[in-house]
Formats: C-alpha cells, sequence, structure tokens
C-alpha cells in the first residue's frame, strides 16, 4: 500500500509558569543568545481547551477506555476514512484504497504514551493522541522508524451518534452464499469488494443502515436484539416491499479479516522508541520563550536549569521514562515536560501541575540537544561556601546564562569558554572559573570583583552536578523531594 505524504507542523507554544526574576545582565556571551533580562512578565492563561478535563492530577496515564471506539482520520490525499477500536485490542479501518478495497486493513492497538499506536498488518503504524484542542493522528509509513520523526499527521475526530455502530467493515454474503466486505465509511460513503462498480452511499432509516448501491442492488445492515447484525439484499429493481433475496446474520470485522487470520500484534520491526535517544542534555523554553535546559540521566533521574521558580539556581529536579514516541519528565513542582519526535526533529510539550495528562496539554515548543562542546558545563551544580561549608547553586545554561542561589547576592550572569573551563562572570563583578574533572566533579576557582583571572583566585573548591535521587518508580506530582 502506497500512502502520499502528506504533512501537517506542529504550532510552537511557550511554556511555564514565571516568578519575577529582577536583574540586569552586564556582559555578553559568546557561547549563546545576547544576555540581557527583565522581570517576568505574569503568566498568560491556560488555553481553554485545558480547561474541559477535570481529571485529578497525579501519576496518572490515558486510560485505554478513552479510546474505545471509532475515529475519523484522513489519509495523504484528506479523503477520510475510519478506524474502529475494540477493547479487546483489535482494530480494523475501512481504508479502501488498497489491493484489499473494502475489506479495510487488520490491526493491533495498545497504548502509546499520551495516546494509542495501531499498528495495521500492511507495515503502516496510526498513532491517535491528545492534543492541544482535543486529539490528532500521526502516522508512518511501513519505512518509517517509529523512533524518528512521523511521515505525515492531521486530525483525529471520534465518531458519535446513532451511525457509529454501522460505521466500518462488515462480511456478508452474495446470492450464492459467497462472502464479501463492505465498508461503511462516516462520511456516507460504501465500498463493497464484488461487482465492478463497487461503490455506494449509506444513511440511517429506522435505526438500521441503508446502503444505495451505484449497480442497482439495495442493502439493509441491521442490529438484532442479542448484539450482533443481520442484512437484506434486494437485487437492482426490485421494490425493498418485496421479500430479500439474501437474509441472515452478518458480522462486523475487527483485527481478523474475511480470511479468519488476526493482524500480528507488532508488524513493525524497532517499533520500539531507543530510550538512548533521550538520553542527554536538552534545551527547551519556558512561557516567555526563554531557553532552559534539562538533563536526562541514564538511571532516570531529571534536572532543570530553570531558575525564575521558588527554588531559583537550584533548578527543578525530577524523573523521566520513555512515553510514546518521547520521554516523559515529572518534575518535583507538579509540572510535566514531554520531549517527542516530530515532524521534523524533536517538540516539547508541557502540562502545569492543575492540568491532567489525560487531556490537552497546556503548551508546546521546539525542543533540541544542545551541542556536544557545551554538555559538561551545563546543568546545576552545588558548591559551598568558603565560610560555614553551606551549599549554594549555580546553573548553567547552554544560552550563555548562568544563575546563582546565594543569599543576598545578585542572582545572574554570563559564561563563555576558557580553555576546557567556563568562565562565569556576574553581575555583581565576581568571577568563578569551572572545570569538569574526570571523577565526574566539577573544579571551581573564584575571584573578588575588580581582579583578573590572572591573579590567584580567593578561593578553590569541588562541587557536584545535581541529578536527583536513585533510580526508581516516577513519584506522583508534589511528593517530597528525595535525598541528594
Amino acid at each position: 500500500m502506497t500512502r502520499p505524504s502528506i504533512v501537517r507542523a506542529a504550532a510552537p507554544f511557550p511554556t511555564r509558569v514565571l516568578l519575577p526574576l529582577v536583574a540586569t545582565i552586564v556582559a555578553a556571551s559568546p557561547v549563546g543568545l545576547a544576555a540581557q533580562e527583565s522581570a517576568a512578565p505574569p503568566r498568560p492563561g491556560i488555553p481553554s481547551a485545558a480547561a474541559l478535563v477535570t481529571t485529578p492530577r497525579g501519576d496518572e496515564d490515558v486510560p485505554d477506555s478513552m479510546f474505545v471506539g471509532v475515529w475519523a482520520l484522513t489519509d495523504e490525499h484528506n479523503d477520510l476514512f475510519d478506524v474502529r477500536l475494540d477493547a479487546d485490542g483489535g482494530a480494523r479501518s475501512n481504508w479502501v484504497k488498497s489491493d484489499a478495497g473494502a475489506e479495510g486493513e487488520s490491526a493491533r492497538w495498545s497504548r502509546f504514551g499520551s495516546g494509542v499506536r495501531i499498528d495495521y498488518d500492511d507495515g503502516w503504524i496510526d498513532v491517535i493522541r491528545i492534543c492541544e484542542q482535543g486529539f490528532e493522528q500521526v502516522s508512518y509509513a511501513p519505512g518509517t522508524p517509529i523512533s524518528g520523526p512521523w511521515t505525515n499527521g492531521g486530525k483525529a475526530v471520534r465518531v458519535e451518534g446513532e451511525a457509529t455502530p454501522f460505521v466500518g467493515v462488515f462480511r456478508l454474503l452474495d446470492h450464492t452464499g459467497a462472502p464479501f466486505a463492505v465498508s461503511l465509511q462516516s462520511n456516507g460513503l460504501a465500498f463493497k469488494t464484488i461487482n465492478e462498480d463497487h461503490r455506494g452511499v449509506w444513511s440511517i432509516e429506522d435505526g438500521a443502515a441503508s446502503i444505495r448501491w451505484t449497480d442497482g442492488w439495495n442493502n439493509v445492515i441491521r442490529s438484532t436484539p442479542d448484539g450482533g447484525f443481520e442484512q437484506l439484499s434486494w437485487a437492482p429493481g426490485v421494490p425493498l416491499a418485496d421479500a430479500p433475496h439474501v437474509a441472515g446474520d452478518i458480522r462486523r470485522l475487527g483485527g481478523v479479516g474475511l480470511s479468519g487470520e488476526a493482524a500480528p500484534a507488532n508488524s513493525r520491526e524497532g517499533g520500539t522508541v531507543d530510550r538512548s535517544r533521550f538520553v542527554g542534555t536538552w534545551a527547551l523554553t519556558d512561557m516567555a520563550n526563554d531557553t532552559f535546559n534539562v538533563v536526562l540521566f541514564p538511571g532516570g533521574a531529571a534536572r532543570s536549569t530553570w531558575a525564575k521558580g521558588p527554588e531559583g539556581a537550584k533548578g527543578e529536579w525530577g524523573r523521566w521514562r520513555v512515553y510514546g514516541n518521547g520521554a516523559r519528565i515529572d518534575y518535583h513542582n507538579g509540572w510535566i515536560d514531554v520531549v517527542r519526535f516530530a515532524e521534523q526533529g524533536f517538540e516539547q510539550i508541557s502540562y502545569t501541575p492543575e492540568t491532567p495528562i489525560t487531556g490537552p496539554w497546556s503548551t508546546c515548543g521546539r525542543a533540541r540537544m544542545i551541542d556536544d562542546r557545551l554538555v559538561p558545563f551545563v546543568g546545576v551544580f552545588e558548591m559551598r561556601m568558603e565560610q560555614d561549608h553551606s551549599p549554594f547553586y549555580v546553573a548553567v545554561q547552554s544560552n550563555g546564562l548562568a544563575f546563582k542561589r546565594i543569599a543576598d547576592q545578585p542572582p545572574t550572569g554570563t559564561w563563555s569558554f576558557f580553555g576546557k573551563s567556563a568562565v562565569v562572570r556576574w553581575s555583581d563583578g565576581w568571577t568563578d572559573e569551572f572545570t569538569p574533572l574526570d571523577n565526574g566533579r566539577i573544579a571551581q576557582r573564584t575571584w573578588m570583583p575588580g581582579v583578573p583571572t590572572s591573579e590567584p583566585p580567593v578561593a578553590e573548591q569541588t562541587g557536584r552536578r545535581l541529578k536527583d535521587g536513585p533510580p526508581g518508580p516516577v513519584r506522583p506530582a508534589g511528593s517530597p523531594r528525595p535525598p541528594e
């Protein structure tokens, strides 16, 4: 089967609640963006679609029942087709453009991140997932790995109403007793696998599906008291008031086709996302489109450099795991970021602490891995005060900004490379030099305001990169911070 590609781009939208951060950056950085920042604006309202969902927020996932039913999708020519997802994991589409015609596509479906994944027996994969204003469809051609950007996409609409029981593919019998397939689509079109002209239209009449074929035949499909279906068929020119030529019980096809064979549970080789694709340091954006970074450690820990919250340069800490075709990051403050493959590259979608992941996300934007040269320096580091050895924190970002959390001291600065080290020039005149060590720690040298770095430093020490507690299950939002 071929489905010529048509693509749909995700619209970027900024993310993150902001607290005021009053500072002026006095030096420019050659590493990233020019650094001048003022007080953060008030947070814009969450998109209205997010308010439609009132499910309590926690470490929840999307239930299967949210997707059982009939969905209207589109192919690469924007022609509608439907797919029915049964509670037993079987699925059947009424896409009729393949060699199977009206028999459609048999498939299996399973949970996949904030949606479901449908594996068809012809190698295609459709993903139906929650988006900003409802649901969307992203599709992968047989030669397209699901651990990469999708092939094409569009809207996904749940089919509701009295016609819903009849949307799908049915196994009927002709006047000789031979089986054939009939596809009824939610747009009122009908197709069958017999006769030269296999097209028709259908509608609901007296609670049944009445089909008018262009070759003159007429069919009625109606439900039976036991939950099944029966067919009535009339030859061309025969009034429907007369006795039907064919009558009897029929069945609707699910994951099993006319042949009686089920579709494979996973038809795509390499159809899972490689966890290692997400280990590393990512550049995301907050509600004001300011860059922050999040480090995803191999063991499942995560730490962000977002310094505008109450923790300041201590950032955010949490856990991450594979989630659909991406990574889901659960932070200690209740936020959730999902970094996932998009049409070209990666995208970030975010959920506020009040927004359940069982509904539309709050905000979105682009996501990218940072340059390898920046990786050793970007993150949150814990250092010790020289006087009393109490901890303080430094957050270093890929955009050339740095933040520190020391009482009564301005929290911002800029940094640049100096040999194998990073030199941070703080807005209060102090200077720090950070050098990664072979044991995974970081060495710090400090100079007072007005003292050039060619002079001996006033303090030297080592610190550590912060992440999270030992690997384990994702914590529910808002649970206490584990020991560092």
